[in-house]
């Protein structure tokens, strides 16, 4: 079934490109269809590469046992958007051995504050660089919690991060 989803993913990014000018980028997600490092290989290697780019979101790649740099090697310049999440290794463990649902895993905390768990940050933006990356990054936190402020306080430590790392 893989050349039908891709056909129409490929039909999607046409009628979009075609109507806006725009390339379309696909995002891969834990509890989806295409979650796995295997999964979105199956998809890119049929997608049209002009036309369909990756979305790299660094949280659910580690999630899905993969590692975001060197996804980035491999795809290149159709890694278009970044999404930069992290995730800790403990509780992905955890949630693997407990088999839990994706949503207690995000409720347990498997998705930390950036630098806090297996993403490596600092290559992950080093190997962009060297792609010639230069488009959007954009830091997604998956929290879920009680206390109102606490998202704030999370982006607050989460740039914190990202301005020790040069951003």
């Amino acid at each position: 079934q893989w050349d039908v989803y891709a056909k129409g993913v490929n039909r999607v990014a046409r009628a979009v490109y075609d109507q806006t000018g725009l390339k379309v980028v696909f995002h891969h997600h834990c509890a989806g269809y295409v979650e796995t490092t295997d999964e979105v290989r199956s998809l890119m290697n049929r997608a049209d590469p002009d036309l369909v780019g990756l979305c790299l979101d660094t949280g659910h790649w580690n999630y899905a046992g993969g590692d975001a740099v060197k996804a980035i090697k491999e795809y290149g310049e159709r890694v278009r958007y970044l999404h930069l999440k992290d995730c800790d290794d403990n509780i992905r463990e955890l949630a693997i051995r407990e088999r839990m649902d994706y949503f207690a895993a995000v409720a347990a905390g498997v998705f930390c504050e950036l630098g806090q768990g297996g993403v490596d940050f600092p290559a992950l933006l080093g190997e962009a660089e060297s792609q010639g990356y230069a488009g959007w990054a954009v830091v997604e936190q998956d929290i879920l919690v009680d206390d109102p402020d606490a998202p704030r306080q999370s982006a607050r430590r989460n740039r914190e991060y990202l301005r020790t790392l040069g951003l």
